[in-house]
């Protein structure tokens, strides 16, 4: 298995120090792509190449083109380092680690990790808009500010960088109505054309093991929302079957999820449970024999493998070239056309130049796949208890199956026969729907990918109303947010969900007529949601925001825009303990800045001016002659407003009066004209 190491600061030493450290555990004591891997090289097969950002990858000069001598062996490390502890088929690491060292070298001319800071992982950020697209900068963003978290927390540089938040706002690059929506959501998903073609191939249980491959891949892909990848690199004792709490079995496979999910049982509906076990059961029938040799190897790993073609002789024994070739599989009708095939292969013809040994150790061990015995190592998965172990050619459509050398197919393998590229000999390489005669209505062969099943399945678990957390789960997701991403429900069907929340209510409803504007009584005001007028302790406020947001938060009784009502006794009782705390904190100001404490005297005058414009406030609420229901708005000169100063700069003082007043007089008719 890999070996895993979390690396530790000591927090007694510098940066420096831990830096190497951290270098030195990297190199030496990690597994993570191999314990045999060259740290030197610049290029690790099948994991990342060390080149600038903007380098082509086949085009690549190492004397100009790779990271800086002084940034490549943390490159190298924090690279290692963060996909043994969480292995990503995307490895965005990489964006990151390219767009730092850019920024390093044009802030400091080193590209050295000590020289790192916040403006240098601003940089990065430049770096990414300008040499990514919008949603591979974001996730370049989010990489560097995982970086930037990590060499912190592992106490890697001098200066502290958790604080940086990736600036790269995510790419919003769908549109969710319209004709454009409707055909990218058709594009995402699988026809019904295709669904009924691959569901007619796949019950008349064909024997050619190409059509069996494929189409019980794509049966096993409509049975739970995987990634082809995922299906690929399942074990053959993936089958789960466990009681739940109601005491039912329920029937799952065992997977590793490839988006940082980790390893999980997959559970299948029950419709569908027999055509998972069915299509299972195919693979495995078909890939038995490779899973044998790849034992075989693993075991004896210097013997002929004896298979049932293989001739029975002794391992030293020199072989005509009929039973050289018939060992390693190749045609033999005759000893000609043995030797013909055996040429092909660059292999000597003649009688008695190979023993089984010599054919074995010379010519087959070196072409098994790179990696062995592991498939993929980080999962842990060996060729033989891979369920798609196979032998080379079992799904070419012409050469040989191969009896001794191994393989397993990816991806494209599968894509391939559902939409074959257009670089590929339409004459020799034939699409599963053109070996059946399935096209669509121009008469053209249907084409799929294997991700629309993935999306179709997420859809309908979305349209059934299946929680979003157990979505992602079912899924191997490790974010519900992602699930937005495979849901194709149309803008139509999305309004019905939302109605269906408060059936009273609809979306789709007539345009109903605008009510006239009816004065309303205070009580009446009171259960209404609020317009510009709004309650406060004192009384009521008539700021308008559509204009400015409040600039005298909690502080009412100075501002402007502040009415009180005379009569309401519970109100002015309010006012007048307001009136009270002030006259001792006047009391206290004055008496500190007596003292000559510093800013003192801000405060005295403030308190000060407060305490006068409640004295008269109080005076105007308590006195006879004033009726009641009367609203009373205090001018105060000294009270800044944003809002008065445009009034006074475009309309004069005038204005600001006359706007003043009209907005006292809508709210006295909006509380009904008085107490109601």
């Amino acid at each position: 298995m890999t070996n895993v190491i979390q690396f530790v600061p000591r927090a007694e030493r510098d940066a420096s120090k831990n830096l190497e450290d951290f270098i030195s555990l990297c190199r030496d004591e990690l597994t993570v792509f191999g314990a045999d891997l060259n740290w030197s090289d610049w290029k690790w097969p099948k994991a990342a190449n060390f080149t600038k950002v903007g380098v082509k990858s086949r085009s690549v000069n190492p004397d100009s083109d790779l990271l800086a001598p002084e940034f490549m062996d943390f490159a190298k490390a924090y690279f290692r380092y963060q996909q043994g502890h969480n292995p990503t088929v995307a490895k965005n690491e990489m964006r990151a680690l390219r767009c730092i060292e850019q920024a390093l070298l044009k802030h400091n001319g080193s590209a050295h990790l000590s020289k790192i800071s916040i403006s240098v992982l601003g940089e990065a950020s430049v770096v990414a808009r300008q040499f990514y697209e919008k949603a591979a900068a974001y996730h370049a963003g989010r990489e560097i500010e995982r970086l930037a978290k990590f060499v912190s927390e592992k106490n890697l540089v001098p200066e502290k960088l958790d604080s940086w938040k990736n600036p790269i706002k995510r790419a919003n690059d769908r549109v969710n109505t319209g004709q454009k929506a409707k055909s990218d959501r058709e594009k995402k998903l699988p026809s019904s054309d295709v669904l009924e073609a691959m569901a007619e191939i796949f019950a008349s249980n064909p024997d050619n093991p190409k059509d069996i491959f494929t189409s019980s891949v794509f049966a096993m892909l409509m049975c739970a929302p995987s990634r082809i990848t995922e299906i690929l690199l399942l074990p053959v004792d993936c089958e789960v079957e466990e009681k739940d709490s109601q005491g039912e079995i329920q029937y799952g496979w065992r997977f590793y999820s490839e988006k940082g999910f980790g390893g999980d049982i997959k559970w299948i509906p029950k419709v569908m449970v027999p055509i998972a076990k069915e299509a299972i059961a195919r693979i495995k029938s078909l890939t038995a024999p490779a899973r044998d040799l790849a034992k075989w190897i693993e075991d004896d790993p210097r013997s002929f493998y004896p298979h049932t073609g293989c001739p029975k002789v002794n391992s030293n024994t020199k072989l005509t070239a009929i039973e050289a070739a018939l060992a390693l599989g190749f045609v033999a009708r005759s000893s000609g056309v043995a030797m013909s095939s055996l040429s092909k292969m660059q292999l000597k013809s003649q009688n008695n130049s190979y023993s089984l040994n010599e054919l074995w150790n010379d010519y087959v061990m070196p072409r098994q796949p790179e990696g062995f015995p592991w498939l993929p190592k980080e999962q842990s998965i060996k060729y033989s208890n891979a369920l798609f172990c196979m032998t080379k050619n079992l799904l070419h459509e012409q050469r040989g199956t191969s009896p001794v050398i191994l393989w397993a197919p990816i991806n494209n393998v599968f894509n391939n026969d559902l939409s074959p590229r257009a670089s590929l000999n339409k004459d020799v390489h034939k699409s599963i729907f053109e070996r059946y005669g399935y096209r669509d209505e121009s008469g053209n062969p249907l084409k799929a990918t294997s991700h629309q099943m993935r999306h179709l399945l997420s859809t309908i678990a979305e349209r059934g109303g299946m929680a979003q957390d157990e979505l992602a789960k079912w899924a191997g997701r490790a974010d519900a947010k992602q699930n937005r991403v495979y849901n194709q429900m149309s803008e139509f069907e999305m309004v019905v969900r939302a109605e269906q929340f408060d059936p009273s209510k609809s979306l789709f409803g007539p345009v109903g007529e605008a009510k006239k504007h009816i004065p309303v009584t205070v009580q009446e005001f009171n259960t209404l949601e609020k317009g510009a007028a709004h309650v406060t302790e004192y009384g009521f406020c008539i700021h308008d925001y559509t204009i400015s947001p409040c600039e005298k938060y909690r502080d009412c009784l100075n501002c402007s825009e502040q009415v009180c009502i005379k009569g309401e006794a519970e109100k002015l009782k309010r006012v007048k303990v307001q009136l009270a705390e002030v006259e001792e904190q006047y009391k206290a100001a004055e008496s500190s800045m007596k003292e000559g404490l510093a800013g003192a005297d801000r405060w005295y005058e403030y308190h000060q001016h407060t305490l006068t414009h409640l004295r008269q406030l109080v005076e105007i609420l308590e006195d006879p002659n004033v009726p009641d229901g009367s609203l009373i708005k205090l001018a105060n000169d000294k009270s800044f407003s944003q809002t008065n100063r445009v009034l006074r700069n475009k309309h004069g003082e005038s204005r600001l009066k006359q706007e003043q007043q009209k907005l006292a007089e809508q709210a006295k008719a909006l509380l009904g004209g008085g107490l109601g």
